[in-house]
């Protein structure tokens, strides 16, 4: 059975997924939902060169450590850029991006972005190299939702890092690889909605989920579903 490697977004961590990891291994996946460095319970690690380069070798290191065989890969918003590179691993037979940013090598995410917005952002850096979480609300987590408290405890500074470097080369095992995009149909933020023109574009398999952007955490089991669907499909079953 395929293996499932789910990456988290920004200010999030592996704890986002507790619901959705639960039903996929219910189903008997094996499931993966390491905390990228800097962030949730590895905050304490976070310096000003933590970035995408290095939460692809991150999930590197994963792969590598558990010893994974053949991988679904599951990128979460910002987590779609550290995904698609760790794609070149051997072990990874499927991509999926879960409301995910653009996978365009050469841009950050903070190109996407007016000059004006980028200083204003970067003025409210603390610690030096981290953005502070922003209420669950951004995510479209509404303040009378279940998750909300959950999410407003849990999110951690986002390393500014990982806004601003250039996504490296993703190289040609992820382009061969079959891809899917899992779209929240009410998402309210631009580089998601982004991710999935890029999506619709290169004619990716597309799924719309009824929900926000934050998918682990408003519609975990839908959620679960659309992954467990994608982990059968032609080419990683």
């Amino acid at each position: 059975m395929t293996e499932i490697l789910l990456v988290h977004g920004a200010w999030h961590g592996g704890w986002c997924w507790r619901l959705v990891a639960d039903s996929l291994r219910a189903e008997g996946f094996r499931v993966l939902t390491p905390t990228l460095t800097g962030l949730g319970e590895r905050a304490h690690l976070l310096s000003a060169s933590t970035g995408v380069s290095q939460h692809r070798d991150d999930l590197l290191a994963v792969i590598e450590a558990e010893e994974l065989e053949k991988v679904l890969i599951v990128g979460h918003s910002y987590g779609a850029m550290p995904a698609a590179l760790a794609a070149e691993h051997p072990a990874v037979v499927g991509f999926l991006s879960l409301d995910g940013v653009p996978v365009v090598p050469g841009r950050a995410l903070n190109d996407m972005l007016p000059e004006k917005v980028v200083a204003a952002a970067r003025a409210t850096c603390i610690n030096g190299p981290a953005l502070p979480p922003p209420p669950p609300e951004t995510f479209d987590v509404p303040a009378d939702h279940p998750a909300h408290g959950w999410a407003a405890r849990r999110t951690t500074p986002m390393p500014w890092a990982c806004l601003a470097e250039p996504l490296p080369p993703t190289g040609p095992r992820f382009a061969a690889l079959p891809k899917r995009y899992v779209a929240a149909l009410r998402n309210s933020l631009a580089g998601p909605a982004a991710g999935r023109a890029q999506a619709e574009a290169e004619g990716w398999t597309l799924v719309v989920i009824d929900s926000g952007h934050d998918l682990p955490l408003t519609a975990p089991e839908e959620t679960a579903e659309a992954i467990a669907r994608a982990a059968n499909w032609s080419g990683t079953a």
